[in-house]
Parts: structure tokens; sequence; C-alpha cells
């Protein structure tokens, strides 16, 4: 939204920053640059409409990492709007890195946040496709990848596995993105990581297995899925060194009683003799 300001008075409120103008007293007043204007348009206007605004200002006076007080950026608004067109024609007409992490906290990238919270797949092959870096990894070491996990996002984690991420990448506690899936994810994310190879024998930092963490944090139905796929149900507890048997009977009684675990077999055969 533009003001028309006597030149006096623009004189003295206005400083150049590189990108855009910005209108200042004591303190930035927002709703005053090109980016900002462009963010607004984000949120409603057609592409034709995008596309004249673009010709009508330089394309090199346009940040798309500029942000406002609650950290948007055109780039993020054109992500979280989730059209493809509008988002290709903004990257082709203004210069942007697109895993540039200044003004997003924890480092994360445009891609990551795609993956989070787009629900179009095609966002996400449109900037691998211009040159984001699918292995870049932010503050806590995740990738977009784990950001796709935790925001049960299974559409977005099957494009970035099918761009060849690896589907055991761990963060800084060692987990995995199967680890991921079992604590703040959804059964989709977590079948489809096992259905394209996660390692389920795989231990973080602690040595907890994922079938541990979902008995721990009484997660009964990932808990069933990983034993039906073949989790060691014998592998002691780290730290405590309890049976997962014993933990299970704290954490989730009659998890699964199909399961026989190895003490009740043996219990079973003594009996028999």
């Amino acid at each position: 939204m533009s003001k028309i300001l006597d030149s006096s008075f623009r004189n003295m409120l206005t400083f150049h920053d590189g990108q855009s103008d910005c209108f200042i007293t004591d303190t930035l007043v927002p709703g005053y640059t090109v980016e900002e204007e462009l963010m607004r348009l984000l949120g409603f206007a057609n592409i034709k409409k995008i596309r004249d605004f673009l010709s009508k200002t330089s394309s090199q006076s346009i940040n798309m990492h500029h942000p406002t007080f609650h950290l948007k950026t055109p780039l993020l608004e054109a992500i979280r709007r989730g059209d493809v067109s509008i988002l290709a024609l903004l990257i082709e007409k203004i210069p942007v890195c697109l895993d540039d992490t200044t003004t997003q906290p924890y480092g994360k990238t445009a891609l990551m946040t795609a993956a989070y919270s787009s629900r179009n797949p095609e966002i996400l092959q449109l900037l691998v496709k211009k040159g984001a870096d699918i292995k870049k990894l932010d503050g806590r070491g995740w990738s977009c990848l784990q950001y796709a996990v935790v925001g049960e996002r299974a559409k977005n984690v099957k494009v970035l596995l099918d761009f060849g991420m690896d589907v055991d990448i761990r963060d800084f506690n060692d987990r995995t993105p199967l680890m991921i899936s079992v604590l703040y994810s959804n059964l989709d994310v977590l079948s489809l990581l096992l259905n394209r190879g996660a390692d389920i024998t795989a231990r973080d930092k602690r040595g907890f297995t994922g079938l541990q963490l979902a008995v721990l944090r009484k997660k009964r139905d990932a808990a069933i899925i990983l034993i039906k796929k073949g989790s060691d149900v014998s592998s002691p507890i780290p730290l405590t060194r309890h049976s997962l048997r014993e933990l299970s009977n704290t954490t989730l009684p009659r998890l699964l009683p199909s399961v026989q675990y190895e003490k009740d077999i043996f219990e079973d055969c003594e009996e028999e003799e």
C-alpha cells in the first residue's frame, strides 16, 4: 500500500536499505515496502495481477527474504499460497537464493517450510528443481524430511524420498525420521517410511529403538505396526535394562495379546514339560 508524501516529508522519513524504501520515525512502520505490498497481493490476487505488479516494479528492488515483524517473507507467503504457477513466476522474475536463512528462526529454509506446511507436493518439486538444497540442515540438525514428517505430510515425504533423501537421515539426537514419526507424526507417514525401507533396528543417542519410543510414549498403534514389521521385542530398554514386556505392562497393558514374547514362550515350554 503506497502513500503520497510531499518531498520534504519523504526525505525526512526515508532511508534506503539496498532493497526497498522503508519509512521510519522512531520505529519501522509496517505496510510501506514493496515486499509487503507483494505479500498483500499474494493473499488474494491472481497470477495476472501479480505479473502486472512485477512489470511495474524493478525486480532487483524486491528482496524475497525481506521479513515482516512476524518473520513473514514474500517467498514464504508464495509457498503458503500453494500456487505453483505464482511461485514459479516469482522465482523466474526475482533473483533469490532459496537456501538463505538469514531472516528465519533455527536456520529454517524455504524448502523446510514447504515440507512442513504445504499441501501441494508440486511446490516442493519446483523448489528442488530450482536449486533448493534437500540436504541442508537447520540449527537442530533437522532436514526438510524431518519437517515433512512432523507436518504429517505423507505426500511431501514421498516427494523428498523420490528426490533421493536418505530415509534414515539422523538429527542431533541421532533420531531417524522413523523415530520422529513415532513421536510426532501419524500412521500414514510411519507406514510410508517403513515401506521405503526405514531401519527398524536403528537406535538414537540414548539407545532407544523406534518400538521402545512408541511404548514409552504410549503410541499403541505405532507399536503394533512396528512389531508386525519385525521390530525386536526382546531387546532390553536402555538405562533401566527392563524388558519391553515389563515396560509395556506399565505403559501399554495388553499391547498386543497375539504377540508372544520370548519369555512367554520359554515359560510355556517349561509348563509342558
